[in-house]
């Protein structure tokens, strides 16, 4: 199963947004309550917003085409967090059909190199303490848990953070 990688435009927020949904659907069914998850539904204005944001550089992203359609996703920039320096994965996301393609890793693998090329010496991200396929993702792909965590309060849930240093994927 073949794929391309391409740096993500404007034109793709509304793919990204449709796989952010069905990533959503499926990898936290069980963590958030399913009447959340189904309620979930592709906002003119988000989709607007991140195109506005990927245009004017306020948003980098990677995407993932196989048969002419984005298939994943990644969303990254500096860190959101003051007190967290360098880079953030803000999200990476796959179409459940492509999970164990190595399609996450072939884009996790373009946004730190990406991240390095402009100048990153280590990046982060946040993932939901209960999300045991994403946390094995990452700790293979060589990030390791910072020790801080957030609870998110709509639904309330425990993010856990990673690190990765950047020289390391290079």
């Amino acid at each position: 199963m073949s794929f391309d990688i391409r740096s993500a435009g404007p034109e793709d927020s509304p793919a990204i947004e449709e796989v952010r949904i069905a990533g959503w659907r499926v990898a936290y069914r069980g963590v958030i309550p399913d009447t959340y998850l189904d309620g979930l539904e592709v906002r003119p204005q988000v989709v607007q917003a991140r195109a506005e944001a990927l245009a004017d550089g306020r948003l980098t992203g990677a995407v993932a085409v196989r048969d002419g359609s984005v298939r994943g996703f990644t969303l990254y920039g500096p860190s959101r967090d003051a007190d967290i320096p360098g880079m953030e994965v803000y999200a990476i996301y796959v179409l459940p059909g492509d999970f164990s393609t190595g399609m996450g890793r072939a884009l996790m693998t373009a946004t730190t190199q990406a991240m390095a090329a402009s100048g990153g010496t280590e990046t982060g991200l946040w993932v939901l303490a209960d999300n045991p396929r994403a946390r094995r993702f990452y700790e293979r792909y060589g990030f390791t848990p910072s020790g801080r965590t957030k609870q998110v309060e709509d639904p309330p849930l425990e993010e856990v953070h990673y690190r990765l240093t950047l020289s390391a994927r290079t």
